[in-house]
């Protein structure tokens, strides 16, 4: 019996070309996938890029060109890199797609008529570190560097937010009956 299987890598960021890390993490999902086919699983491997954020704005800046421009130049990096290492993906997906916009509005859309005031929006407000994209707790904060070094910065934005907490009971009843 053919069953379904699903990969995906995390969408990598384009603020640079693709290191070592991106490497590895292809390479096992290539391993797994690849492995699945064999095993006769119907299989979809799904790699890219998140072409958003202040790390890309940043660095094109830099370099004086748009942010855009950045990301075309460094998703031709991964598409040589991929090709080069005979990953075998199915599809590789860029955050500023026609495609990937239209289906984050359409998951949204259903969320919202399925779930009315599940997805709101609201602030969040914290140690920000830019480098490593993350908000950091106060208690890891010291002279405006977080655990590791890095500087962080107080940031206060405006984010859709799910609303999680209406479904704790539901979600604990559901892992107690599916260990």
């Amino acid at each position: 019996m053919t069953k379904k299987f699903y990969i995906s890598t995390a969408i990598h960021y384009v603020n640079d070309d693709p290191h070592i890390g991106h490497m590895y993490e292809n390479i096992v999902a290539d391993v797994i996938a690849r492995h699945r086919r064999r095993m006769g699983d119907e299989v979809w491997f799904l790699t890219g890029t998140d072409e958003h954020g202040q790390k890309i704005e940043r660095a094109a800046a830099k370099e004086g060109i748009l942010p855009i421009e950045l990301a075309d130049r460094v998703v031709k990096t991964h598409h040589a890199l991929w090709k080069k290492l005979n990953i075998s993906h199915d599809d590789f997906i860029r955050t500023t797609e026609a495609r990937h916009r239209i289906g984050v509005l359409e998951l949204i859309r259903r969320i919202e008529e399925r779930l009315p005031g599940d997805i709101y929006l609201g602030k969040h407000s914290g140690w920000y570190c830019q480098s490593e994209e993350t908000f950091i707790p106060e208690n890891q904060v010291r002279d405006g560097r977080d655990e590791s070094g890095h500087a962080v910065e107080w940031t206060t934005e405006k984010n859709y937010f799910f609303k999680l907490s209406r479904y704790t009971q539901k979600l604990l009843d559901h892992y107690k009956k599916n260990p």
